[in-house]
């Protein structure tokens, strides 16, 4: 039922890094679109639908399992890298990029070797019920080991450098924060997997099927931190983009209806605040040229109060015969040019 629901939150925020993306190329939007690619299909093969048609093409009874194992290491090399992007330059994520899919790849490798290698077992309805019956068999506990080991190390890196960079004043922070936690589930999500493993298959310690009923939980807790921490920062970004826009829009309208060659498109693929920043940009750019012949004045409260009943009333006072704006912050200074404007077009129709 959770991975119903999930899976296609997962691959729409995938889809939207994923345009962001292609106009960018930053190391941040890649390796946050792989992250939650990866963590889609694997709550897609966790549908019982997808699995029954993953088992009706796959070439050896219970290859998804396999491919899980494969996904478990490219979370862990995606997330990493984002975690790179998030506190590096972008030469040393690339750096550290290529090591983390290289590692990912050997592990991934070394699972499916181990896996195909073994001695096929019934189907089973799905991976959970594979883990409970035959996870502990032999060739299966090592490639259960050899899929774990990778996130079971970089996890708690990951974790560790994450809360060092987290700043909870910030919206990043925040989104640093809850991938850290995120990072905690999925570190002990992979070391109950490993040290189960290593047990049964070395240790003598007898089978515990509902040891997969907690990693399951715990697993689920973790991709939902984390989804949660990846799209923080973009849904905070995007609903403060759409306030200012709102906010500005009246008296943008008017300047731009005067000054139409102030004009100017937004880049495609940009974030939110990018296409704020255009549409403040050109409300500033359209205020300079109507009051170019004014005087030069600091921007302040009373002067935008005066400019505003200039453009409602088209009456100049003494204050607005100064007002070519000197700014140092163009959003605020527009924010109160535009909340001065609603308040004078509210007391012309009053």
């Amino acid at each position: 039922m959770i991975a119903t629901i999930l899976a296609p939150l997962m691959w729409l925020a995938a889809a939207t890094r994923a345009w962001r993306w292609w106009w960018s190329r930053s190391w941040v939007l890649g390796s946050t679109t792989v992250a939650l690619a990866v963590v889609g299909l694997h709550l897609t093969l966790n549908i019982p639908a997808a699995e029954a048609l993953t088992q009706a093409i796959e070439p050896i009874p219970n290859f998804s399992t396999a491919l899980r194992m494969v996904l478990f290491n490219l979370m862990a090399a995606s997330t990493g890298t984002l975690m790179l992007a998030i506190t590096n330059e972008p030469a040393r994520v690339a750096k550290g990029a290529r090591w983390l899919a290289g590692i990912a790849a050997a592990g991934s490798v070394a699972a499916l070797t181990i896996f195909v290698a073994t001695p096929p077992v019934p189907r089973a309805a799905g991976g959970f019920e594979f883990d409970q019956a035959y996870s502990h068999l032999p060739g299966y506990a090592e490639a259960g080991i050899a899929g774990a080991l990778f996130p079971a190390l970089l996890c708690p890196a990951l974790m560790v450098i994450a809360s060092r960079a987290a700043d909870v004043r910030t919206v990043t922070g925040w989104s640093l924060t809850l991938l850290s936690a995120g990072l905690a589930a999925a570190t002990t999500w992979a070391w109950l997997r490993l040290t189960y493993f290593l047990h049964v298959r070395y240790g003598d310690a007898a089978p515990h099927p509902a040891l997969f009923e907690a990693t399951r939980a715990i697993a689920a807790a973790g991709v939902l931190v984390i989804f949660v921490g990846m799209m923080l920062s973009p849904i905070v970004s995007w609903v403060r983009a759409r306030r200012v826009m709102h906010a500005i829009g009246p008296l943008r309208a008017e300047l731009v209806t005067r000054r139409p060659e102030v004009l100017r498109p937004s880049r495609r693929g940009c974030s939110a605040d990018e296409k704020a920043s255009d549409r403040i940009t050109e409300l500033l750019d359209a205020l300079s040229l109507e009051t170019a012949d004014f005087d030069t004045a600091e921007s302040s409260p009373e002067v935008a109060a005066a400019l505003a009943d200039w453009l409602v009333h088209g009456e100049r006072s003494n204050t607005v015969r100064r007002a070519n704006i000197r700014t140092t912050d163009d959003h605020r200074w527009a924010l109160s040019l535009a909340h001065a404007y609603r308040h004078s077009k509210r007391k012309a129709l009053a």
